[in-house]
C-alpha cells in the first residue's frame, strides 16, 4: 500500500507540473532504482548456489521478474522472496495506463469511483477463483491467491486512492481530523479490520478460508486507508512524531537492500553461527535476541555497502539519462 501511495503520489505530481506523464522518465526511474541491485544479488547467489534442478530451470523467469508466479518452495525458487519484487514491477507496467485513464474523466467523483472498482476487482477475482475450485488446501489456497498480481492488486490501489485523496483533499481532511471525535471515528473500522485479522476464525474455524480471501488485499487495505489518514492528517501526537524522525528516512534510503539481503545472511551466516552457539549450550534466550541483533545490524551493513557501490552509480546514470 506505500508503494502505491509512494508510485501515486508521483504520478500525481507529474501530471501537476508537466500536464502529462513522462512515461520515459517515469521507467527510467523505476528501472535505475530497482533493477541494479536486483540482478547483483541474483546473480551472486545463481553463481554461489548449488542450484536444483527447478531452481535452474525457473531461474530465468526469475530474472525476468516473474517469481510470484512460479512455486516458492525453498528448493523451487532460487531468491523466492523476490515475488513481491515482482509484484512491485508488474505493477509499474499497467499503473501509467491507469492513470491515463484517470486523466481522461472529467471529475475527481468518477476518478474515485474508477479506483474504487478496480480496487474492488480484486476481492471479486479472488473470491471467483475460491469458490471455482473448492475446496481447497491452507497451503494451496495460499499459494494460489497470495502472491498473483491478478488476485493481490488491491493493495497497491488503495495506496493510489490514498494517494489521491491526500493530494486532492489534504486542507479539508486536516481540518475535518482536528476534531478527536473524527479521528476516533475514522480509526474504528481501522480497528474493526485488526481484530478481525487477528481472529480470523470468529465466524467459525470452517470459515477461515473465506475470511484469509477478504483479508489478503481488503481488510488490510480498508485498515491501512484510515491508519495512514490520521497518521498523515492528524493532530500531530507521539506516534507521528517518532516516524517522522530523521533515522527512519535513512533506514528507508537501505530499506531495498536490506530486503535483498537479509535472507542470505540469515541463511549462510546468522543460522550457522546460531548453530554453533547452540552446540556450545549458550541458552537459547541468549542466541536468539543476539542472532536477531545480529541479522539487523549486518542486513543493514550490507544494505549501505550496496547503497554506496551501487544504487548511487546508477542513480548518478539516471538523472543523466532522465535530464
Amino acid at each position: 500500500m506505500l508503494s502505491g501511495f509512494l508510485i501515486g503520489s508521483i504520478l500525481l505530481r507529474s501530471l501537476e507540473t508537466a500536464g502529462t506523464q513522462n512515461l520515459r522518465r517515469f521507467y527510467i526511474r523505476r528501472v535505475s532504482r530497482t533493477f541494479p541491485s536486483y540482478y547483483i544479488v541474483l546473480t551472486y547467489m545463481a553463481l554461489t548456489t548449488a542450484l536444483t534442478p527447478a531452481q535452474a530451470h525457473n531461474l530465468k523467469w526469475e530474472y525476468l521478474y516473474g517469481t510470484n508466479f512460479l512455486p516458492l518452495g525453498r528448493t523451487d525458487s532460487l531468491m523466492f522472496w523476490g515475488w513481491s519484487l515482482s509484484l512491485e514491477e508488474q505493477f509499474y507496467l499497467t499503473v501509467p495506463l491507469l492513470f491515463f485513464v484517470l486523466q481522461k474523466l472529467k471529475s475527481d467523483r468518477w476518478r474515485i469511483a474508477l479506483l474504487l472498482a478496480v480496487w474492488a476487482a480484486a476481492l471479486g477475482m479472488r473470491l471467483f477463483l475460491f469458490y471455482k475450485r473448492a475446496p481447497w488446501g491452507d497451503l494451496a489456497l495460499y499459494e494460489a491467491l497470495y502472491f498473483r498480481p491478478h488476485t493481490r492488486f488491491d493493495t497497491l490501489i488503495a495506496g493510489i486512492l490514498l494517494a489521491f485523496v491526500h493530494n486532492r483533499y489534504k486542507d479539508r481532511l486536516t481540518a475535518w481530523l482536528r476534531d478527536p471525535f473524527h479521528r476516533a471515528l475514522l480509526a474504528m473500522p481501522s480497528l474493526a479490520c485488526l481484530w478481525l485479522l487477528l481472529r480470523p476464525w470468529m465466524f467459525g474455524t470452517e470459515h477461515v478460508q473465506l475470511v484469509h480471501v477478504f483479508a489478503w488485499g481488503t481488510v488490510t487495505s480498508v485498515m491501512y486507508f484510515g491508519l495512514l489518514l490520521i497518521l498523515l492528517h492528524g493532530k500531530p501526537g507521539p506516534i507521528s512524531r517518532m516516524l517522522s524522525a530523521p533515522i527512519f528516512r535513512r533506514i528507508a534510503t537501505l530499506g531495498y537492500g536490506v530486503y535483498l539481503v537479509h535472507i542470505p545472511l540469515c541463511d549462510k551466516v546468522i543460522v550457522p553461527i546460531a548453530h554453533a552457539l547452540d552446540a556450545r549450550h549458550v541458552p537459547m534466550i541468549v542466541v536468539w535476541p543476539a542472532s536477531l541483533v545480529a541479522l539487523m545490524l549486518s542486513s543493514l551493513g550490507l544494505g549501505y555497502v550496496m547503497h554506496v557501490v551501487i544504487e548511487k552509480p546508477s542513480l548518478a546514470v539516471r538523472q543523466r539519462l532522465a535530464a
